[in-house]
């Protein structure tokens, strides 16, 4: 029986953990964000959208407060007004009164109330103490004596007031109204000469917020700066202190939900800086989320059967894969015995046109691979002899293959000697740069060497080239301290320096004159340009060259000529031992001359990629 380590895990447990970890998790912890943001955008929108209609609701209820300021205005400056202001009841006489009165009554007031069911009542009081008042609309009995006590205290009072202002919410015989008063000054000596004092019924504040504020607020009330409720749907709250407290801790963004209670409750306000008053207004959240709190939760529901049925078919389909997989196992545990007779069957049907039907073909192609090479290995053992003595005669040939360079060089070296005791010093440079090219070539095994090692065989194949052409001049621009640092494929610059004297000078019937190499440090890679003279390439046999060197393979097969498979070879060679960016370029070539530009790594570049 064989012991499991303590950290195997099946397929099983593994695809369980996977499913777990990487998307049930997920799903939850991305779920449980996004309700909570939901909810959070859901709650912001309803208070902004709460906001929105209370601002709208105290935007009206300023234009209405503005609009009654403005209709009281020409009544200051009536005549009968300004007449009534300088009354005195001790020189006047009682005709002049009350036909003066009589006046202020039907016109001066008239023009006030005519069409406004709003006004309670109304009230002008002179500086002497004098009044006149109006409030035929009221059908009950009226104390009016109380009324003109209040419109005296009021005058006594009127250096504390403002030429126009909203008071406190008071009672009329059971009634409340809002009084307002408007200061009434003298044209002459604009002193303030009497009061005009306006009572206000509720009815049109009541009107203005159920207008616009009663399909979605559940309360609405108005309380003025000292914090009394001046308007209130149940008329008990009239009057009473409004107390903030809790509800104040939302001043700042002017609203407040209250979630200590089982349904929590938003509470806006909004402040009017024309009336200091601040309506404030409640409603049950439930009745503004509600559709779209239904609505998320349903769509949450949907998301989670979706993804469960997901769940569902991949945990099918994961464990009908192990149980192939498992299968598998069995069959190669069979196979690990020396049993490799098996009939080729697969455990599910619907795995026939899939990767686990490739793998057991395989598997059944490997065994009856390993029946045949069995008994391939038995008759392989008959020619053992014979592979042993052809693996002596390759090792015969290789030992010749080495005599056989030095004896060139032993050759080279004698043809040196003699050559230096005749004084043909020509004859000596040029044997000792050919025994340096074939020691190179033929010698040399690296396929990678330094850009030095290059520059010192190509020195030697220029030498020979010089004392062909005597009119050559070969110029070489490198820092030689640096070329050590550089690596290049061996033999990378004698087939180019080849093809610039065969086709840039003797193609066309030129005399080699210059030959350049110059070296170029840059900080991922060191440029080498190799340069002559001669008549260059057609501008389209360049762009195919530099379109195969930069696609990394042969150049078209019309095109592809045993004269030009010199730098494609080079490239390649470059190419693969370096990778990109390295290789060749053909920078230029035309009537001018040839340039072709030569990149190579630094060593210390290839080490960082090969670690």
């Amino acid at each position: 029986m064989r012991i499991l380590p303590l950290n195997y895990r099946s397929i099983h447990a593994k695809l369980f953990f996977i499913i777990l970890l990487f998307v049930c998790a997920p799903l939850l912890v991305l779920g449980y964000i996004w309700y909570e943001k939901s909810t959070a955008a859901i709650e912001h929108n309803a208070v902004q959208y709460s906001q929105y209609l209370l601002k709208q609701t105290n935007e009206y209820m300023d234009f209405y407060l503005n609009d009654l300021e403005k209709a009281t205005l020409p009544f200051l400056t009536k005549p009968e007004v300004q007449s009534f202001l300088s009354l005195n009841p001790d020189s006047s006489t009682r005709y002049e009164k009350y036909v003066l009165s009589n006046k202020i009554q039907n016109e001066a007031f008239g023009d006030i109330l005519e069409g406004r069911s709003d006004i309670y009542g109304i009230s002008l009081i002179n500086k002497n103490e004098m009044q006149v008042n109006n409030y035929v609309h009221v059908g009950d009995f009226l104390n009016m004596e109380q009324i003109k006590d209040r419109n005296l205290q009021m005058w006594k009072n009127a250096d504390q007031l403002d030429s126009y202002q909203i008071m406190n919410l008071t009672f009329i015989h059971s009634t409340p109204v809002l009084t307002i008063v408007r200061k009434v000054y003298d044209k002459n000596t604009y002193e303030t000469s009497g009061l005009l004092i306006v009572n206000l019924r509720l009815n049109q504040i009541e009107n203005i917020i159920n207008e616009v504020t009663l399909s979605h607020f559940k309360n609405v009330w108005i309380v003025d700066k000292n914090n009394k409720i001046i308007y209130h749907p149940n008329e008990n709250e009239l009057g009473q202190t409004f107390s903030y407290q809790d509800s104040r801790q939302g001043t700042e963004d002017q609203f407040f939900i209250n979630r200590k209670s089982a349904a929590s409750t938003l509470q806006v306000y909004d402040h009017s800086p024309v009336s200091n008053w601040t309506m404030i207004a409640n409603v049950p959240m439930k009745s503004i989320m509600g559709e779209l709190i239904s609505l998320r939760n349903s769509t949450m529901w949907i998301g989670l059967i979706l993804i469960g049925i997901a769940l569902l078919f991949v945990g099918g389909f994961s464990l009908s894969l192990t149980y192939s997989l498992t299968h598998l196992q069995k069959l190669m545990k069979k196979a690990q015995h020396g049993n490799l007779n098996f009939t080729k069957t697969k455990p599910l049907p619907f795995y026939r046109q899939d990767e686990i039907s490739e793998l057991y073909e395989s598997f059944y192609s490997m065994t009856n691979d390993l029946n045949r090479l069995i008994a391939a290995v038995h008759y392989s053992k008959r020619k053992e002899n014979e592979l042993e003595l052809k693996n002596r005669e390759s090792e015969l040939q290789a030992m010749q293959s080495q005599i056989n360079p030095h004896f060139l060089y032993n050759t080279l070296e004698i043809i040196n000697s003699y050559a230096i005791i005749e004084n043909q010093m020509m004859i000596s440079r040029m044997t000792t740069s050919l025994a340096d090219m074939f020691r190179y070539n033929v010698s040399n095994t690296k396929t990678i060497v330094t850009l030095e090692e290059e520059l010192q065989h190509i020195k030697a194949y220029m030498e020979i080239q010089k004392e062909r052409f005597e009119d050559l001049t070969v110029v070489y621009d490198v820092n030689e301290e640096t070329v050590k640092t550089v690596l290049a494929a061996r033999i990378t610059l004698q087939p180019i320096i080849e093809n610039a004297f065969i086709h840039g000078y003797e193609d066309h019937e030129l005399k080699p004159d210059f030959i350049g190499i110059y070296g170029i440090k840059e900080p991922a890679r060191y440029i080498v340009y190799i340069v002559d003279r001669g008549k260059g390439m057609s501008g389209k046999t360049m762009d195919m060259f530099n379109q195969s060197f930069e696609q990394n393979q042969d150049p078209p097969l019309s095109n592809k000529t045993t004269k030009r498979i010199g730098l494609i070879n080079v490239h390649k060679r470059i190419s693969s031992n370096f990778g990109d960016p390295y290789g060749l370029l053909i920078k230029q070539s035309d009537e001018r001359g040839t340039v072709i530009q030569i990149n190579l790594p630094f060593d210390y570049e290839v080490k960082k990629k090969e670690a």
